[in-house]
């Protein structure tokens, strides 16, 4: 239900975001439109690379997901910045936290007054704690833990549609290559980001 609310909650911003550009003139003060007037020295980004999500399925598996990010433009295009993460999993006995930070640096491309590109490579290290509790044939229960840590190359490049003046929503794809363990994984798809920045 708090799923279904949240996703309401964002449909509902979006088409807020998508009507104000249209009641205004988004070149009133530039000359440009807001996807020309993103990227330029001095602008600071907030963002979120990993939408707030809370969930409960049916299989008595429960997830709390949250990545905010940030990044400042140094020069124009060129920017720099980097992210938390957070993820809680819970299924039936065993529990799942994992910490996640890292840098990154990107280039932002405008191609027209209200689209872009803005690929971005950096690195991550995440921190897990897995905990399963078990019983015994006594009925006595044992709790075993186990941590791991991983280093990351991290690769997005997400199209930029700016709808508004200071108001963005990204989406494309995204690689991250495991660069530590025995056991490494390549995960890669395709992600959303929404945010906004400052002058």
């Amino acid at each position: 239900m708090l799923t279904r609310h949240l996703a309401m909650f964002a449909g509902a911003a979006c088409l807020l975001a998508i009507q104000t550009a249209h009641a205004q003139d988004p070149t009133e003060n530039t000359g440009h439109g807001p996807a020309r007037n993103f990227g330029l020295v001095g602008q600071l980004t907030f963002a979120s690379e990993n939408t707030l999500d809370i969930r409960h399925s049916s299989n008595e598996a429960t997830s709390v997901t949250f990545g905010p990010a940030a990044d400042y433009f140094i020069i124009d295009n060129l920017s720099i910045g980097g992210f938390i993460g957070f993820t809680f999993l819970n299924v039936h006995d065993s529990d799942t936290v994992q910490f996640s930070i890292g840098p990154r640096v990107g280039y932002y491309l405008a191609f027209t007054d209200l689209i872009g590109i803005w690929p971005r490579m950096g690195f991550s290290y995440a921190h897990s704690n897995v905990s399963v509790t078990t019983t015994d044939a006594l009925g006595v229960e044992h709790e075993v833990s186990n941590n791991n840590d991983a280093i990351a190359l991290n690769l997005y490049a997400p199209i930029m549609m700016h709808p508004a003046v200071h108001f963005f929503v990204g989406f494309g794809p995204f690689l991250d290559v495991d660069l530590s363990g025995d056991d490494r994984v390549t995960t890669y798809g395709l992600k959303l980001t929404i945010g906004g920045w400052l002058e």
